[in-house]
C-alpha cells in the first residue's frame, strides 16, 4: 500500500452498515445527528462496489469498506484505502431535504472514490507525473458507475462534456496549463497535478480511447492490465 492511502480515525461517530454480496463489510460513518441520512450512500456504495468487481474482473481485496462523512474537510474526498473520507455534502443525502442535483453528486463521487480502490490504490502509478491515469480513469468510470447506481435513471454520461470536457477545456486554454504528464520534482508541485486537466482531460481522453476502440474493449485492455500489474 502506498505510504499517502493511510488513514486513520478516532471520532465518536456512528454508523450502518451492510454486506456486498462477496461478504465485503460497508459501513458509513457520521454524526449521530446526520446518520438518517447515510442509508443511500451505503446502498450506492454496495451496489458501485459489487459492479467494479465484475467490470475490473478482480474481487474487491479488502474484508472492510469504511466510508466517513466529516463535517470539516477541505478536500471533495479522499480514497484512503478501505477508509474514504468525504465532505459531508459529498456522502449524505435526504430526498426531503435535497433535490436530485445532490443526489447526483453523491453518486458521482461515491463511484469515484470507489473506482481508485481498484486504480490508485491495488495498483499505483511509479511517480506523481502519471497522476493523470489515477485521476483521468476515475473520472471516466464515475459515470458509469453512478449510471449503474441509478438503473440508469440519471443517464449520467450524457452530462460527462458538461461536467469534465468543458472545464478541462477551459482550463487548457490558458498559458499556465501543463501536459497530462509532466516533471514532478516538488512537493507543492504535487498539489497543483489535482487540477481539472489530471481529471477532465485525462477521462476525456480515455472516453476518446473507448469511442475509438469500443468501450468493452478498452476496459478489457484495463482489466488485463491491473490483473498483470498486482
Amino acid at each position: 500500500m502506498s505510504s499517502y492511502l493511510l488513514a486513520l480515525m478516532v471520532s465518536e461517530f456512528e454508523y450502518i452498515q451492510n454486506y456486498t454480496s462477496s461478504g465485503v463489510l460497508f459501513r458509513i460513518w457520521s454524526r449521530k445527528e446526520a446518520t438518517p441520512m447515510t442509508q443511500y450512500a451505503l446502498d450506492a456504495g454496495i451496489k458501485c462496489l459489487e459492479y467494479y468487481e465484475k467490470l475490473f474482473d478482480y474481487s474487491f481485496p479488502l474484508k472492510k469498506q469504511d466510508m466517513v462523512a466529516l463535517p470539516d474537510f477541505s478536500a471533495g474526498a479522499m480514497e484512503n484505502w478501505g477508509l474514504i473520507t468525504y465532505r459531508e455534502n459529498s456522502l449524505l443525502y435526504d430526498e426531503n431535504l435535497y433535490g436530485p442535483k445532490s443526489k447526483r453528486r453523491v453518486a458521482l463521487v461515491v463511484a469515484h472514490e470507489l473506482a481508485h480502490q481498484w486504480f490508485g490504490n491495488l495498483v499505483t502509478m511509479k511517480w506523481w507525473e502519471d497522476l493523470w491515469l489515477n485521476e483521468g480513469f476515475a473520472t471516466y468510470v464515475e459515470y458509469l458507475g453512478s449510471d449503474l447506481i441509478s438503473d440508469g435513471l440519471m443517464k449520467m454520461e450524457e452530462f460527462f462534456i458538461l461536467d469534465s470536457t468543458e472545464a478541462a477545456m477551459d482550463k487548457d486554454s490558458l498559458s499556465s496549463s501543463h501536459p497530462l504528464s509532466f516533471e514532478i520534482d516538488k512537493a507543492n508541485e504535487v498539489y497543483e497535478a489535482f487540477d481539472s486537466i489530471s481529471y477532465g482531460k485525462g477521462g476525456s481522453v480515455l472516453r476518446m480511447i473507448a469511442a475509438t476502440i469500443g468501450r468493452d474493449n478498452l476496459i478489457k485492455g484495463v482489466a488485463v492490465s491491473l490483473n498483470q500489474c498486482i
